[in-house]
């Protein structure tokens, strides 16, 4: 059981570094076009960890395999994403909010 949790680690480690250096080749490339927008590039990186423990987690709960059906599987990212949306929405408001008042 280590052994799979630890293949499934270095696995998950491998490909969202690979999906990081993509990312950063596609966005250099965009970099006129980002620099205009930067304040919403910011959560891009966090967002890339986020994806990485989701997976690394996800493999985990089903014994380092997909689970059953691409159904279920996507239930779950779906499910996930709009959790963390909201919370990322929430967080958000919150923060503009209280720095806002405290700015006045």
């Amino acid at each position: 059981m280590e052994h799979d949790v630890i293949k499934t680690n270095l696995l998950a480690i491998a490909a969202a570094g690979l999906l990081i250096l993509f990312t950063g080749i596609f966005l250099y490339l965009l970099r006129d076009h980002i620099s205009k927008n930067s304040r919403f590039f910011m959560p891009i990186p966090a967002l890339g960890v986020a994806a990485y423990i989701f997976a690394f987690n996800m493999f985990r709960h089903y014994n380092g395999k997909m689970p059953r059906t691409t159904a279920m599987a996507l239930r779950e990212i779906a499910l996930s994403t709009a959790v963390a949306g909201i919370v990322f929405s929430v967080f958000v408001t919150l923060l503009v909010l209280i720095i806002g008042i405290i700015n006045k």
